[in-house]
């Protein structure tokens, strides 16, 4: 039996049912469910008596909110504690039309990308999809509470797999979560509003095309193998040649594109070099570049490539032909910024 925060409806019917109570209270749960409220005791029109046998049989919520931080920006970071130990940070991004909420899928992380400050928190366990899940739950319940000022969304419109962790090297998580994204009577987003950021497992991907087609993007970083070696260890298994393969056969929606994300760091993957390597690597008709700004963290030994030098080099890649944008960075001020993720930091 799952978990409450990604419990169907005619699974929970099914249990109410054999537990002697009506079935049409089941809708009544998940709706508290769905507005982000995760104890059951706190499900006010839910009889007493049900409440208690919902919290007998699946315990406490598997997050609890530990601390809430707002950016000059309006992004919040979310430190969040786990039933079982432990603690992750969630990211919610908002903009004029959309509110992303970026999610954590992992403990720290099993790579060690030497620019992200997750890296340097040691792996410690993979999350079960439940508390993939009850992120969304209690960001959605916290925007609920305290409305968005500059966006005109009310609630999560998209997911990007992109907080703490490698998403592919957690593939139980992953699937039962997206599983229950996707379901029609589950949270029933299009796959076109989800994305999985990964740094290259190529099995992983392969599978994730075949049973989930979300948005696929790839921590590329640079696409000279020597460099990419020390940018992105994992890329000594799988070079660039085979992720190549993988992904020219990664199915894509009509109009999409995998995103191919590229950290610039002053040099040591912006020179006129990098540009030439990446243009002759990225298939044009199917990949676009996202150049991700280096948010520093402590001892990182990393400077940022300055914003200028950016827009140029994205500008250069415009005019050979190849989709190119420069992300600017959202919540850095209370480091929620892409790789500045790290819950023991932000615990002490």
């Amino acid at each position: 039996m799952p978990e409450l925060s990604i419990v169907l409806l005619s699974s929970l019917q099914s249990l109410l049912q054999g537990w002697g109570f009506p079935k049409y209270r089941a809708k009544q749960v998940l709706d508290w469910r769905n507005k982000g409220v995760l104890d059951p005791q706190a499900m006010l029109n839910v009889p007493q008596e049900i409440r208690a046998a919902l919290v007998a049989h699946f315990g406490e919520p598997p997050l609890r909110l530990v601390q809430r931080q707002c950016a000059s920006d309006g992004t919040r970071k979310y430190l969040f504690a786990l039933r079982e130990g432990g603690t992750i940070e969630t990211v919610m991004i908002p903009e004029r039309k959309r509110i992303t909420v970026c999610l954590s899928s992992q403990l720290g992380c099993i790579l060690d990308c030497p620019f992200c400050y997750t890296g340097r928190q040691n792996f410690e366990k993979n999350l079960t999809g439940a508390a993939i899940v009850a992120q969304l739950w209690m960001v959605k319940a916290d925007v609920m509470v305290d409305p968005l000022i500059n966006s005109t969304a009310t609630t999560p419109t998209h997911l990007v797999y992109m907080g703490m962790g490698e998403p592919l090297a957690n593939e139980s998580g992953l699937h039962q979560s997206l599983a229950f994204f996707l379901d029609e009577t589950g949270m029933h987003l299009s796959r076109r509003r989800i994305t999985v950021s990964t740094s290259g497992l190529l099995p992983q991907i392969t599978r994730l095309g075949e049973m989930f087609p979300v948005n696929l993007a790839i921590s590329l970083h640079s696409a000279k193998n020597d460099l990419r070696n020390t940018l992105v260890p994992i890329n000594k298994k799988y070079p660039l040649t085979k992720l190549r393969k993988i992904l020219d056969s990664y199915p894509l929606a009509e109009q999409r594109y995998i995103t191919l994300e590229y950290v610039m760091l002053a040099g040591i993957n912006d020179q006129p070099e990098d540009l030439l390597a990446l243009v002759g690597y990225v298939r044009k008709l199917r990949e676009r570049i996202n150049l991700i700004h280096f948010n520093p963290y402590p001892n990182s030994g990393y400077t940022a490539t300055p914003i200028k030098m950016m827009d140029a080099f994205a500008s250069d890649l415009v005019s050979q032909g190849v989709r190119a944008t420069v992300r600017r960075s959202r919540g850095d001020d209370i480091m929620a910024a892409c790789g500045q993720l790290n819950a023991h930091a932000m615990r002490q």
